[in-house]
């Protein structure tokens, strides 16, 4: 098992073998983030800012303007916190930027809120022309840079800290925008990205004893296909989702929005962090935020068997 980051710290330097144009913008923390490994084998081509994130994305942006593939990485948190040098620089410039913020979610532990990465889809998501991917697993994050590789729209590539074991084999084709199922249950669908999937999974087993047996939706990519979802929507009498990030302005606004355009929309239902995190070890961040696989199972098994208004 290895995070994300440690699989995009690898793939990344595959891809700039078979990719000359592909470039690294670096934050100090290189590091944490897993670029370091693109300096070793490719010194020419990675650029050191500093604690300077504003104006890395600026300088990737000219280099996006004259042909570079540019990846930035920093924890998301602070990435995302430029958000004025995004909107302007990349977003309106239409620059082929890929920002690569790490460290998503509750998992940073004890460095707390103001590290942890809990509302960078809620700013990502209003920019029109920015590509969202959070992939779940290390098959996962390898196919979505060979895709990210082959294009040149602005892309925000979410990652995790924590250790997510594989839930693909090596047969998976990445897809933007549409939803990966996992599972195919009854009556109510699941909605998750990233590192939550493993935990949905692994909330099968004890709720299949309970008589619930959801379909399980990875979501890993934004915007999600209108179409796709709301196929999944017709097919289940309930949607609910979970998301390591505030509980406005991620998956949950994304899918909900989609959901509500259906005629008969299903019963929907959202868990996520309501408040601004805390500082603690991250497994007892998951529980405090009833983000584990025990409290999964309850909400799953509360919002299934609750009787419609």
């Amino acid at each position: 098992m290895k995070a994300t980051r440690d699989w995009f710290g690898e793939t990344l330097v595959d891809i700039a073998g078979e990719h000359d144009e592909v470039v690294v913008v670096n934050c100090d923390l290189g590091s944490a983030t897993k670029a370091l490994r693109f300096r070793q084998e490719f010194p020419e081509r990675f650029f050191e800012c500093g604690i300077a994130e504003a104006n890395s994305i600026g300088l990737a942006s000219g280099l996006a303007q004259e042909g570079l593939r540019p990846f930035v990485s920093s924890f998301g948190h602070f990435l995302t916190g430029k958000f004025l040098e995004i909107f302007q620089s990349v977003g309106l410039n239409d620059a082929g930027v890929v920002l690569v913020g790490t460290h998503a979610g509750l998992a940073i532990g004890k460095d707390g809120p103001t590290q942890m990465g809990l509302r960078d889809l809620a700013l990502m998501r209003t920019l029109p022309n920015v590509e969202i991917i959070h992939p779940a697993d290390g098959v996962e994050t390898r196919r979505a840079l060979e895709h990210i590789a082959a294009h040149r729209r602005p892309t925000y590539l979410r990652l995790c800290r924590q250790p997510q074991r594989e839930v693909h084999d090596e047969s998976h084709r990445f897809e933007f925008g549409m939803p990966d199922v996992l599972c195919e249950g009854e009556d109510l669908a699941v909605f998750t990205m990233g590192g939550m999937v493993e935990v949905v999974l692994d909330s099968l087993e004890p709720l299949a004893e309970h008589g619930v047996r959801p379909t399980v939706v990875n979501q890993s990519s934004l915007p999600a296909d209108r179409e796709a979802v709301r196929a999944l929507g017709r097919r289940h009498a309930s949607v609910f989702v979970l998301e390591d990030h505030f509980v406005t302005g991620g998956v949950a606004d994304e899918i909900g929005r989609i959901l509500l355009e259906l005629d008969r929309p299903p019963r929907f239902g959202v868990w996520g962090v309501p408040d601004y995190g805390q500082a603690a070890a991250p497994a007892d961040l998951y529980a405090r935020y009833r983000l584990d696989v025990p409290s999964v199972v309850e909400h799953l098994r509360a919002f299934t068997h609750r009787t419609p208004a």
